[in-house]
C-alpha cells in the first residue's frame, strides 16, 4: 500500500523512463497529490517556453488513469486511487487549474470525448466532472493539413498521414491483466501501452504545427 511508503521512497518508485519510437519520455506514475502537485508544476514550467502551448490528454476507464503528456514528460496520474489515499472529495486544485487555464490547448485522441469524464466518489454521491475544450487530434489533423477524411481516420493511420513511426505495443493474448488500469503498481509493459495513445496525439500535433509553421 503505497500509503505507507515514505514520500521519497514513492516519488523514486514513480519515476519511469519509457522508451517509445525514438524519444524517450520522462514519465511518472502516481497515486499521491504531493508528486501530483511537484509534476504539474514542471509541465507549466515547460509550457511557459511555447507561445501557444498544448497539452496531450487522455482518460483511462473513466478516470482510473488520467494522462497528461508535455514534449518529453508524461504524468499518469492514477485518479481514483489519489481521490481515496489523498482523502479528497473533488478535484485537486493543481489539476483543476491545469485543465481551465485558456491559454493551452488540449489534444486527445479521436474518442476523447465519448471517454473525457473523470466518474469520482464524492462523499456518499458519485460526482462527474467533464473534461472540455480537448481538440480531437483527427479534427486537428483534418484542419491542418486541410484533408476532411482524416477527421475519422484511425490514430495510426493519422501517424501515417504525417510520417511518424509509432508502433503500438504489442500485447500477447493473456499477458495483461483484467483490471490493469486500476491497480496500486504498474509494469513498464502496462505503462508503454496506457500511454500509446496520448504520446502518439502528442507528437502528432508537434509534427503538423510545425509543419503549418514552415508553410507559413
Amino acid at each position: 500500500m503505497s500509503e505507507k511508503l515514505p514520500l521519497p521512497w514513492l516519488i523514486q518508485a514513480s519515476s519511469y523512463n519509457m522508451k517509445i519510437g525514438d524519444e524517450t519520455v520522462i514519465t511518472t506514475v502516481t497515486d499521491r497529490l504531493a508528486i501530483v502537485n511537484s509534476n504539474i508544476a514542471e509541465l507549466k514550467s515547460v509550457l511557459k517556453s511555447s507561445p501557444n502551448p498544448f497539452v496531450g490528454i487522455d482518460v483511462l476507464n473513466n478516470g482510473d488513469l488520467l494522462l497528461f503528456h508535455v514534449k518529453k514528460r508524461c504524468l499518469i496520474i492514477q485518479f481514483k486511487r489519489m481521490l481515496v489515499l489523498d482523502n479528497l472529495t473533488d478535484l485537486p486544485n493543481s489539476v483543476q487549474n491545469l485543465l481551465a487555464d485558456s491559454s493551452i490547448t488540449f489534444i486527445g485522441p479521436r474518442n476523447i470525448t465519448q471517454k473525457s469524464t473523470l466518474s469520482y466518489v464524492s462523499g456518499w454521491q458519485g460526482r462527474k466532472f467533464e473534461i472540455s475544450r480537448i481538440v480531437d487530434v483527427g479534427y486537428l489533423s483534418g484542419k491542418l493539413c486541410k484533408k476532411p477524411n482524416l477527421m475519422s481516420s484511425t490514430l495510426e493511420e493519422l501517424l501515417g498521414e504525417v510520417g511518424l513511426d509509432i508502433k503500438k505495443p504489442v500485447i500477447s493474448e493473456g499477458s495483461m491483466r483484467p483490471n490493469w488500469k486500476s491497480s496500486s503498481i504498474l509494469s513498464e509493459e502496462e505503462v508503454k501501452l496506457a500511454m500509446y495513445e496520448v504520446h502518439s496525439c502528442f507528437q502528432i500535433a508537434t509534427k503538423l504545427i510545425a509543419d503549418a509553421t514552415i508553410k507559413s
